[in-house]
């Protein structure tokens, strides 16, 4: 939009004598105002809006990562030895929370959380998965969590691996349950090969290739610290848990055990 000069209307004898008058009584314009508008900060949800009534189990969080992306995250439990659940490409945080319930009521505390780009957390084509983990190990360890183990299903399993192997100092664990070798450019058979913490791959034998992958990483895992369980089930990540099988119960009960020798005084 422009603004009208505000010359007036006079009639003269000649064009040129119009010009001079104009010319002569013409006021400078005001700055016009920019009518372009910049794009609101989007109103996120609520972490676990997916999941309310679950979600209120615990405390709804937000935390910021390097990229100054917002996390939501939901925080169970409470002491000193703490879990970070990594959710699947199509989850959110709320495909962990039974599990982190069990897992808080058994002494641990659980921090649950939506990589940036899905669930509540900032919408966002850029991913920093690895920077998201970083960032939830880091907020339990400022919260008093003196020993920290992350765990991931499917893509948070491939996730969970690289990132153990990133961060420093080490977590005191890491598990990944039907993990892919590599996911969105991000390779975790290659990342094992620099893992320094114990860690426990889980997969199905009826999972596609799963259990291929699961053992490819666990051959790359140095050291004695390491364990491998394949079972006999057709179940892929967080549902190789939930499934009320021989199989899940087979995973959980390893996971707990796990857990329970690593994250120690």
């Amino acid at each position: 939009m422009s603004l009208r000069p505000l010359v007036p209307v006079v009639l003269a004898a000649s064009l040129l004598a119009v010009a001079a008058c104009a010319e002569e009584n013409t006021a400078p314009q005001a700055p016009v105002a920019s009518t372009e508008s910049t794009s609101p900060v989007p109103t996120l949800d609520q972490p676990g809006a997916q999941c309310p009534d679950a979600a209120e189990a615990g405390e709804a969080v937000r935390l910021t990562n390097s990229a100054g992306h917002s996390l939501a995250a939901v925080e169970l439990g409470s002491g000193p030895f703490g879990v970070v659940l990594a959710h699947q490409s199509e989850g959110s945080l709320c495909e962990w929370l039974p599990f982190g319930r069990l897992l808080a009521e058994r002494g641990y505390r659980v921090l649950t959380f939506d990589f940036a780009g899905y669930g509540s957390s900032t919408p966002t084509r850029q991913k920093t998965y690895v920077e998201d983990l970083r960032t939830a190990v880091e907020y339990l360890r400022e919260r008093g969590v003196t020993h920290v183990a992350i765990m991931g299903a499917s893509m948070g399993a491939t996730m969970s691996v690289v990132a153990a192997a990133a961060i420093d100092p080490p977590v005191d664990a890491v598990i990944a349950i039907s993990p892919p070798l590599d996911f969105d450019g991000v390779n975790a058979e290659v990342a094992a090969a620099s893992l320094s913490s114990p860690a426990l791959y889980i997969a199905g034998d009826m999972d596609g290739n799963y259990a291929t992958y699961a053992e490819a990483i666990y051959a790359a895992t140095p050291g004695e610290e390491r364990a491998l369980l394949v079972l006999e089930a057709p179940h892929h990540g967080i549902q190789l848990l939930s499934a009320e099988t021989r199989a899940a119960v087979e995973a959980r009960t390893a996971i707990e055990r796990f857990l329970a020798t690593h994250l120690t005084d």
